[in-house]
């Protein structure tokens, strides 16, 4: 491929479309050589192209791309609204999504919160029932001090009638 060929030494193609890069040299009609370049007359070797020996030529050999006027200017204004389109839907998704992670973080906050206020619960209860149970504890003893010294009253009571002969008053005389 020779110098100013208008085909660019990366591209097989030569800048086409599918590879993203829009080709606007291509326009053979203004650029007057049907191979796209931005030169008139000879590529390779003539009196006109960049491989040329003649200096002379060389300023008044280039001619810049013709670009309908409104057209990529239209084009680029679409662009540019597609862009803030896409990023206004971005920032609203980033929003939307920032103010759901908010709730989500109050949510789990207040379940912290309420995990906590369980703890203390339980742990209060656990109080409150040792201090029942050591009650109950008490009250039982209590009660067994009191059942055993009715017991001995009881057999005490057994015992002198059994010995007074039936009788609850025993009479010596």
């Amino acid at each position: 491929m020779a110098y100013g060929s208008g085909k660019p030494v990366w591209s097989a193609r030569g800048g086409d479309a599918e590879n993203g890069i829009p080709n606007r040299r291509s326009n053979a009609t203004n650029s007057g050589n049907s191979n796209g370049s931005y030169q008139r007359g000879e590529v390779s070797g003539g009196s006109g192209g960049y491989n040329s020996n003649n200096n002379s030529n060389n300023n008044s050999n280039y001619q810049a791309p013709q670009l309908a006027t409104g057209a990529y200017a239209d084009q680029q204004t679409h662009v540019v609204q597609d862009t803030m389109r896409t990023h206004v839907q971005a920032e609203t998704t980033a929003n939307t999504v920032l103010a759901s992670l908010h709730a989500q973080r109050q949510q789990l906050q207040n379940a912290n919160d309420d995990t906590w206020q369980m703890r203390t619960n339980v742990a209060n209860a656990q109080r409150e029932l040792k201090e029942l149970k050591q009650k109950a504890f008490m009250k039982k003893q209590r009660l067994y001090m009191i059942i055993g010294l009715l017991a001995v009253v009881d057999l005490t009571l057994f015992f002198r009638i059994v010995q007074c002969g039936g009788s609850f008053f025993c009479r010596r005389y």
